[in-house]
């Protein structure tokens, strides 16, 4: 599958930014359109092959104003590139009809939840499944969103995908797809991970290998990033963010973490500030040698079991993944952390948090993943490009992420995946 060429139409003027002269403002409907090109010809092209149309089903447990908006527009983006979009709902709706109030929690809904994942697990004609969270928040909802079977898991919120997005585990077997954490693989090269043209690059896939499914928001903002011209493609695969320092305001699990861990892994140096406290993002070094790994141990002696585990485990891998390590608070404020940063990215859900546009270094690139606006009205006065939000993109690749499992699920059908 070939990456759809990048909108360079986002670029910023060379000319100092001023009231006079404001920053871009950038349109993630614009830097999606190419993405959608793509899917809508690739669908196009399986109809006339006599294949079937890539069939997804959101799950919807609550009648949330959000969350039925969501559905629907999803539903209509995901028709309009020709795939298939059915909402299962919990309760019962006929049409034209008002969903009940959303205080009306039925007993069993987790059960009735769980039912409905379950059947569209078994059925083959689902080929991707997605839950309109949060349904009770907490540990109730990783349980159900595990409980979606790899294969079909659209939003890549499974923990097989986690622990491929945090190792830099870039392209899957069609045949490990979903398999347990730490049990894919690349492969093992004989020159000890050093990359060669056979591993693959964002334009060509490894023969019998299918792209990893990463988690739709953080993977829409490296997407829109890569549009905006931030990524240096001039550098080597998996390094185009060297040199660049990126602040991300948010660390859930869904987003904010994630997304820290890709820039990572691309090269950036990321400050990931959260309620509280900062920690640092930065590329591990790949090493062999005992001596290497001992000059990049962490400050406290690992026991000889994890040393072990970690010449056993780096045998496995081809590029080097992130490391993480808190940061004094008295030394990383929000603000020191703004004055380094080429980057900056924010997704607070608070409608009274804003990123001083003061703080903001000179030309900085600024995104808002948050559905409130993290940034104040004169941002543009300060950054080189401004994207004030990047529904379209997720959504983009939601619908990329089907058509990786489906392309994966015919591989293994046609026995051309490893």
């Amino acid at each position: 599958m070939t990456e759809p060429a990048l909108n360079t139409s986002a670029s910023s003027s060379t000319a100092p930014i001023s009231e006079s002269n404001p920053g871009k403002l950038v349109s993630a409907a614009a830097l999606a359109k190419p993405f959608i090109d793509s899917i809508t010809e690739q669908i196009t092209q399986r109809v006339k092959d006599g294949k079937s149309r890539p069939r997804l089903v959101g799950i919807l447990a609550t009648p949330s104003p959000p969350s039925i908006a969501y559905a629907e527009w999803t539903k209509k983006a995901c028709e309009s590139v020709g795939m298939e979009f059915d909402i299962w709902r919990t309760w019962d709706q006929a049409p034209g009809e008002e969903p009940p109030s959303e205080d009306d929690k039925k007993p069993g809904l987790e059960d009735d939840v769980e039912d409905l994942i379950i059947a569209a697990n078994a059925d083959p004609s689902v080929d991707g499944i997605m839950v309109y969270f949060p349904v009770f928040g907490g540990r109730q909802d990783t349980y159900l969103s595990q409980i979606i079977k790899p294969s079909k898991d659209v939003e890549g919120l499974s923990f097989s995908f986690a622990w491929n997005l945090y190792h830099n585990v870039r392209w899957i077997a069609p045949s490990q797809l979903g398999g347990a954490p730490g049990s894919t693989a690349e492969g093992n090269p004989a020159n000890g991970g050093a990359h060669d043209h056979s591993l693959g690059t964002d334009d060509v896939v490894p023969s019998g290998m299918v792209k990893g499914i990463l988690p739709c928001t953080p993977l829409g903002i490296v997407k829109c990033l890569e549009a905006m011209q931030v990524y240096d493609r001039s550098l080597p695969y998996g390094d185009r963010l060297r040199g660049k320092t990126i602040t991300v305001i948010n660390r859930s699990e869904v987003v904010g973490r994630p997304l820290a861990a890709l820039l990572a892994n691309d090269g950036a140096r990321v400050f990931s500030v959260d309620l509280g406290s900062t920690q640092e993002f930065s590329k591990r070094a790949y090493t062999t040698s005992s001596e290497e790994d001992k000059e990049n141990e962490d400050d406290r002696e690992a026991s000889q079991a994890v040393k072990e585990a970690r010449r056993r485990n780096a045998a496995q891998r081809l590029r080097p993944h992130h490391i993480v390590r808190p940061l004094p608070s008295s030394s990383t404020s929000l603000e020191s952390c703004l004055a380094q940063s080429d980057v900056v990215i924010s997704g607070v859900p608070s409608a009274n948090f804003k990123v001083p546009t003061s703080q903001i270094r000179q030309g900085a690139t600024c995104v808002n993943f948050s559905s409130e606006k993290n940034f104040e009205k004169d941002v543009r006065t300060k950054a080189g490009m401004y994207l004030p939000s990047v529904g379209k993109m997720t959504c983009t690749m939601l619908q990329r992420n089907l058509l990786r499992l489906v392309e994966a699920k015919g591989m293994v059908e046609d026995g051309s995946g490893r």
